[in-house]
């Protein structure tokens, strides 16, 4: 009796068994169904990235865009090297003494004059003027003076330059360059040579006798271009010497 109901609640069983065995497989396959492919998936990718990794695209540097810089020209001029050449010194140059003529040096030594200083002398006998400045040469200019024949003279006579006179007049006729020496019967002067005014232009008169012959009326005549290199020397305060006639 005991085994019958065993047989009979083993029939009963057993579809039951087999529909939950059925249900678990069914419920398995469709969590391997869901599972296996992610699973499968997964593990080929990981079994893959193993064995040979997948090279990685290495990004390209992005290039700046040129920009235009602006840039400031500047020209610099080269500078000249100095050379360690030291210069030649210039040798000073003495300046040759001027030896004064002999008759010069007479009257330095008569009248106490001092070489040293510049100074005038006029020689009525050879109707020459002479003008003395340390370290130039000496300049010889003729002139004439006092006409003795006609009543003048050029007394003989030692003293300073006096004030400029310029152009003056005198009996109807013009002189330059005019310098005041001394008063004798009249003034004394030194100047240019005596001239009139014709048509504007100066006429000139007794040229020929300047260096030769006494042709004024006590004054001493000068060429006009010596009477202005007079003036241009400045001559005033300078030691005049008019000199005696020699009458020998």
């Amino acid at each position: 009796m005991k085994r019958s109901l065993l047989s009979a609640t083993g029939k009963r069983a057993a579809p039951v068994l087999l529909l939950a065995a059925a249900l678990l497989i069914g419920l398995t396959a469709s969590v391997w169904a869901a599972w296996g492919s992610n699973l499968r998936g997964g593990l080929f990718s990981n079994l893959q990235a193993g064995l040979t990794p997948t090279p990685t695209r290495t990004p390209r540097p992005e290039t700046p865009e040129s920009q235009i810089a602006t840039v400031e020209l500047v020209i610099v001029a080269p500078t000249a090297t100095p050379t360690s050449i030291p210069a030649t010194p210039v040798p000073e140059v003495s300046p040759t003494p001027v030896e004064m003529p002999p008759l010069l040096a007479q009257v330095v030594k008569d009248y106490g004059l001092d070489p040293a200083r510049r100074f005038v002398v006029v020689d009525v006998s050879d109707q020459m003027m002479y003008v003395w400045d340390p370290g130039a040469p000496v300049r010889q200019m003729p002139v004439s003076t006092g006409d003795t024949t006609r009543g003048y003279r050029t007394p003989a006579w030692y003293g300073l330059v006096g004030v400029y006179w310029g152009t003056f007049q005198t009996r109807g006729v013009y002189a330059d360059e005019g310098w005041y020496l001394y008063q004798d019967s009249g003034d004394i002067l030194v100047h240019s040579a005596p001239y009139k005014l014709v048509n504007g232009e100066k006429v000139y008169q007794e040229m020929d006798a300047l260096g030769n012959y006494p042709a004024s009326r006590g004054c001493i005549r000068l060429a006009p271009e010596d009477a202005r290199w007079f003036t241009e020397w400045s001559p005033e305060g300078a030691p005049f010497i008019v000199l005696p006639r020699n009458e020998g």
